[in-house]
């Protein structure tokens, strides 16, 4: 049995936690409460009792269970200087490396969620120092796309460096050779690179197919290539706020083979790969919600995710900042973690769903225009060397979405600007769900799963 906590009696009490010793539930509860500034009154005549052992006697007098934190040492000054410094620090430990349940939301299942106390120790790649403002010595030249054996050989040459557990349920990159365009090389073949990126969505679509619906695999395979849209309208599912945990394991793995398609991905260096990834995540969520939404919800005035959950936006549901909000809650936890999530999400329904559905772009467009949202976001991350190489491949397809579009009618330099010019909402709404992220896992309103800490906490 390990020390006792001060404040619910948990045998968990490893360490110390803004200046006293509690379980990391407890310290959770403290830090939210005074970065959110909340106030509770007891209404009872004499202390009230929490314990662990009963989950609900810790959360039915958060007045109590604030007094006790306060008399076990704990100092809001302590959480007050994180907030300001903005720092998440992670300690490396052996303990706690299994992640919570997905749908648990109890506060036992919650211990796991602080930004300071996880354990999880995760890399991605190799981490080696850059300077990334100092130009290259070396003469650059413009890397052409990879050729079809290039190609194959890298796809069958990559692992993923996630857990195996994970892997194994998914089709990987690891062991499938993709169909690779040919002259995809020094010919700059339009239609090959189309067909190339096109494989990489529709090999998108079928994984989250297979994670997040009840579809027979028959129909999986027989459709893979094809498969425009994970979901169908049945497929759909109601979002739940309280359950929501952000990103989770699986996402990550889906999204790793994804971006290990990418040409040129080998030649980056180690710090470019970390940084092309987690922008691919942040992309990736924007841009495929916008499409789904824009096939299957926009009908209904509906968000669709890209777990396959929706929300739905009309009318628009509220923030939580209304006057009587609160009424409509059962806890303080749920009141703050809706007020939190809800805003992101409409300001993603309204500044990226709207405008992008109304563009009515074909899957073809989606495809080269997410790639280029790829490429054009992480230009701005990279080393000239790896800068080259971004607007070589931007060039690439900006080259071949114009080509489509003036094949498709009289008015084709109109539709390429209007899908060049949604890149400039599409990244702004990028740089605003990522900062809404930090936030949440800093102040702990998701229960995350440990991964997507590490993601948030990197320098881009």
């Amino acid at each position: 049995m390990g020390p006792l906590c001060a404040v619910c009696e948990s045998p968990t009490a490893f360490t110390l936690h803004f200046g006293g010793r509690c379980c990391k539930a407890c310290a959770a509860f403290f830090r939210r409460t005074i970065a959110l500034d909340l106030k509770y009154e007891c209404a009872a005549d004499v202390p009230c009792e929490i314990h662990f052992k009963f989950p609900g006697m810790r959360l039915v007098c958060r007045e109590c269970r604030l007094r006790k934190c306060y008399s076990a040492g704990m100092r809001a000054e302590l959480v007050r200087s994180r907030r300001e410094n903005f720092a998440c620090t992670r300690r490396k430990d052996s303990r706690n490396n299994s992640d919570a349940a997905p749908n648990s939301n109890s506060p036992s299942m919650r211990q796991s969620s602080s930004p300071e106390e996880d354990d999880w120790s995760f890399q991605m790649f190799e981490e080696k120092p850059v300077k990334f403002d100092e130009p290259s010595t070396s003469t650059v030249s413009h890397p052409p796309l990879p050729t079809t054996s290039q190609m194959m050989t890298e796809e069958s040459s990559r692992t993923s460096s996630f857990d195996g557990g994970y892997c194994s349920s998914l089709p990987s990159s690891s062991n499938v050779i993709h169909p690779s365009p040919p002259g995809i090389g020094l010919t700059t073949d339009h239609n090959s690179i189309l067909q190339y990126y096109h494989s990489m969505e529709t090999g998108l679509c079928s994984r989250r197919r297979i994670m997040y619906t009840n579809t027979d695999m028959d129909y999986i395979l027989d459709s893979h290539s094809t498969l425009q849209c994970p979901y169908t309208v049945s497929d759909l599912r109601p979002h739940d706020f309280r359950n929501f945990r952000g990103m989770l394991r699986h996402d990550f793995v889906i999204l790793f083979d994804y971006a290990t398609r990418f040409p040129d991905f080998n030649s980056f260096t180690s710090h470019e790969k970390n940084m092309f990834y987690r922008l691919i995540l942040a992309v990736d969520f924007i841009l495929s919600s916008a499409y789904y939404s824009a096939k299957l919800g926009q009908a209904h005035r509906q968000m669709i995710m890209t777990n396959g959950e929706f929300l739905c936006m009309d009318p628009l549901p509220m923030t939580g900042n209304e006057p009587d909000a609160r009424g409509y809650f059962q806890s303080d936890e749920d009141f703050s973690k809706y007020k939190a999530l809800m805003p992101m999400h409409i300001a993603i329904w309204e500044e990226s769903v709207l405008p992008f559905a109304r563009m009515n772009v074909s899957f073809e467009e989606f495809c080269l225009l997410k790639a280029l949202t790829v490429w054009h976001v992480t230009y701005y991350k990279f080393t000239e060397t790896g800068r080259e190489k971004c607007r070589h491949q931007r060039n690439i397809i900006i080259d071949c979405l114009s080509k489509m579009c003036h094949s498709h009618g009289a008015n084709g330099e109109n539709r390429v600007g209007e899908l060049l010019m949604s890149m400039n909402y599409i990244m702004e709404s990028t740089q605003k769900l990522t900062t809404s992220y930090v936030m949440l896992t800093f102040f702990d309103v998701l229960n995350c799963d440990a991964m997507l800490h590490e993601m948030l906490n990197f320098k881009y």
